[in-house]
This record gives C-alpha cells, sequence and structure tokens, in this order.
C-alpha cells in the first residue's frame, strides 16, 4: 500500500499493541478484571470505598508492566516519527509505559489520555507525582518495592514522590503537599480522560489518522476515527478484528501489530 505524502499524522493505540508484549488488557468475557468487578477496583467511589483493595490492583498492573517491554510495534512508531517531512503525533489509550520505553530520547512523546501507571496523584489538591512503587505483590500481600516504570530522570526530580519523607495511614502514603491519600493517576470509569482539547485539535488537522490495537468499544477514543474522517484525514485501522467503525475507515489492516504497525510505516517512507 503507498499512501501520501502526508504532513500531520495522528496515531492512537489500544490494547492491542500492547497485548504482544504480556500486558493483560484484564477484561475477559465476564466482564472481569483480574476477577475484580469494574465497580470495586476502577471508580471514584471504589477508592473512597477500599483504597486498598483498588491499590492491590494497581500494584498488581504496576508489577506485570514493569515485567514488559516495548515490541517492534512500539519500535517502528518511534523509528518513523524520526523521519523528516512530517509531523507525527501519538495519542494512547493504554497506561502502561512501553511507548515511553520505546523512545528515549522522546521522539515521539504520547499523550496518555487514560492517565499512566508511573504516576500518582494527591485526592485533595491535584498535584501529580511520578510514583513508580507497588505497595502489594502478585499475591496481594503488603509488599512495597519500586519498579522500573520511572527513568532515572523522574527519580531524580522533585516530582518523585519517594524523594520525600512520607507519613501512612493504613500501609498507604499520603500525599506531601496536602498529607490527603493518593490515588493512581488513572482515568476511572465515569471521569472524564486527559488531554480532550488537544486531542480534537489533533484530530481536526490530521491528514492521515491510524488506530492501532483500538477495539472501538471505549468512548471517546471510539469515536476518533469519525471526528477524523469528517475532517478530511485518511484512515487507517490496523487491529487483529474488525471493530464497529467500518464506514469511517478508508484502509483496513488485519493482523498483529507487532508484524503489521512495522510494515505500514516503512510503506510510508
Amino acid at each position: 500500500m503507498k499512501l501520501g505524502p502526508f504532513k500531520n499524522i495522528v496515531i492512537l493505540t489500544g490494547a492491542g499493541i500492547s497485548a504482544e508484549s504480556g500486558i493483560n488488557t484484564f477484561r475477559d468475557s465476564n466482564g472481569l478484571w483480574e476477577q475484580h468487578r469494574m465497580e470495586d477496583v476502577a471508580t471514584p467511589e471504589a477508592f473512597k470505598r477500599d483504597p486498598q483493595l483498588v491499590w492491590r490492583f494497581y500494584s498488581m498492573r504496576r508489577l506485570q508492566a514493569a515485567h514488559a517491554h516495548p515490541n517492534r510495534a512500539h519500535e517502528a512508531l518511534v523509528k518513523f516519527a524520526r523521519t523528516p517531512g512530517h509531523e507525527v503525533h501519538l495519542i494512547t489509550q493504554n497506561v502502561d509505559d512501553l511507548h515511553h520505553r520505546a523512545d528515549p530520547t522522546d521522539h515521539l512523546p504520547p499523550l496518555c489520555m487514560h492517565g499512566s501507571l508511573n504516576q500518582s496523584r494527591c485526592v485533595n489538591c491535584g498535584t501529580i507525582y511520578f510514583d513508580d512503587h507497588a505497595y502489594f505483590n502478585l499475591k496481594g500481600d503488603y509488599a512495597p518495592q519500586g519498579t522500573i516504570l520511572c527513568t532515572p530522570s523522574q527519580k531524580a526530580s522533585m516530582d518523585y514522590l519517594h524523594q520525600y519523607k512520607l507519613d501512612y495511614r493504613d500501609f498507604l502514603p499520603l500525599s506531601p503537599c496536602c498529607k490527603a491519600a493518593i490515588r493512581p493517576h488513572i482515568v476511572w470509569f465515569g471521569e472524564i480522560p486527559f488531554h480532550m482539547t488537544k486531542i480534537n485539535n489533533l484530530l481536526t488537522d490530521a491528514d492521515l489518522f491510524v488506530s492501532i490495537g483500538t477495539s472501538g468499544q471505549v468512548y471517546p477514543a471510539a469515536g476518533f476515527l469519525q471526528i477524523a474522517k469528517m475532517s478530511g484525514a485518511t484512515t487507517v485501522c490496523i487491529n487483529k478484528e474488525a471493530i464497529p467503525q467500518s464506514q469511517w475507515i478508508d484502509h483496513f489492516i488485519q493482523g498483529h501489530a507487532s508484524v503489521e504497525v512495522p510494515k505500514f510505516f516503512e510503506s510510508l517512507t
């Protein structure tokens, strides 16, 4: 496939690109996340009701993300972003740091619309800290440990939570700023995703929009293909199976992201 030339390229990645690195998509056929109901681990109400359960779940996610590695799809996006002649912007629904680890020089910094596993924030004032600690192990026992989810520069910054002498309540750290509870810096169900104004501007200005590994089930990201297409972009979807937004897709490429993403972006250079 030979497309282009394109000047403004916007890429959206979903769980499918990270699944090939061993990151669980968490939701199974029963609608459970690792045997937890979404209402119990991924809502503001759940955190108010049982913060330890929520932190057990997100500690597990941090540990699993730390053991994963970027794959050829992550690397191909960075390689393409380094080629001259176009602007490339990356939006991700994923909260792992695999895009960051594939791109240590920040050629393609992602807009993490659902937050990031390597950050936490104060529930009182909203101050965001880098925080890569898992406070519980995979068995659910209290066993705080650091991971590789924060870079050395992040760990050396004043924004790194564990630079501070922390107070604890019920085994969980309190924020240095307000001595209040901290929560994962993750968009939970019922909350508005981050960076939406910037994302909408990118979509309307794009002349190529590429969706990779997305289910087409989670809004607002499920509407990005339509926005881009109606704004005049050529639209491409790379996924293992068809998604509901077929009417807004100009080119559908079926297959594994680690195989098809490198091939597609090589065809653009």
